[in-house]
């Protein structure tokens, strides 16, 4: 891989263009672009002991390969493996014969960028390092959940649960972002024989939020009036 570096990639991105796009898919993209901004990652990763945390809140990493540079492109690389975090690599037809296939990267795109295109290779890649990581741990954000031990973390310390209140848990953060009725979480958790109304989802729901909620205005389960719950990753 070319690793002359350049004050700014040549690439013809729209920095603001992309955020604004991956926005509406509650994605918050880090740009690697400019020496600059490649330089200040390096700096955070190599002197940051809390990097992960950091990189967790913004979910995705969009870079330049050839202005990067291979050897800094293996740190982000290894950077991002850590945290959990993808990282994309947006490039010119030319550029991929260059590419070194040991790095560890989540999905390319090949200039044009296709809205379309960017939207759904962003949400597939998020979506895939959100759901059950090697260990079976499913994390989002600052809330962890180990379906072998039936253990939720939430800021690395331990949420005592219930063992429905778990299960609601679980199903609504292996499916971020679908919206589940009463009804539907009543017949999975509770079983199609089950007397009981749909009330007991809500009630269960509000002591769930008891304990694994640290932001009211952020939450990570949210309500749909009329309708019932999603989960959603928080930022």
């Amino acid at each position: 891989m070319n690793t002359k570096e350049n004050s700014t990639s040549k690439l013809e991105i729209s920095e603001e263009n992309i955020t604004v796009l991956l926005s509406e898919a509650n994605i918050s993209p880090i740009h690697l672009f400019s020496q600059k901004d490649i330089t200040n990652f390096i700096h955070s990763i190599e002197t940051n002991p809390d990097i992960d945390i950091n990189l967790k809140t913004r979910k995705l990493v969009l870079a330049d390969p050839v202005i990067t540079g291979e050897n800094n492109l293996k740190k982000i690389s290894s950077a991002c493996e850590k945290s959990h975090i993808p990282i994309i690599l947006v490039l010119e037809v030319e550029s991929l014969p260059e590419l070194n296939p040991d790095i560890n990267i989540s999905d390319f795109i090949v200039l044009p960028i296709k809205d379309d295109e960017l939207l759904i290779r962003s949400i597939r890649s998020v979506n895939n390092f959100h759901e059950v990581i090697d260990d079976g741990t499913i994390t989002h954000g600052e809330l962890s959940i180990n379906p072998a031990n039936y253990e939720v973390f939430i800021k690395g310390q331990r949420a005592t649960l219930r063992f429905k209140e778990y299960e609601l848990l679980l199903l609504l953060a292996s499916n971020p972002g679908r919206v589940f009725d009463r009804g539907t979480l009543l017949n999975q958790i509770w079983g199609y024989d089950y007397f009981g109304g749909t009330r007991t989802v809500d009630v269960h729901i509000r002591r769930l939020r008891s304990k694994i909620e640290t932001s009211p205005d952020n939450p990570y389960i949210e309500t749909i009036w009329n309708v019932g719950y999603r989960f959603r990753p928080i930022e």
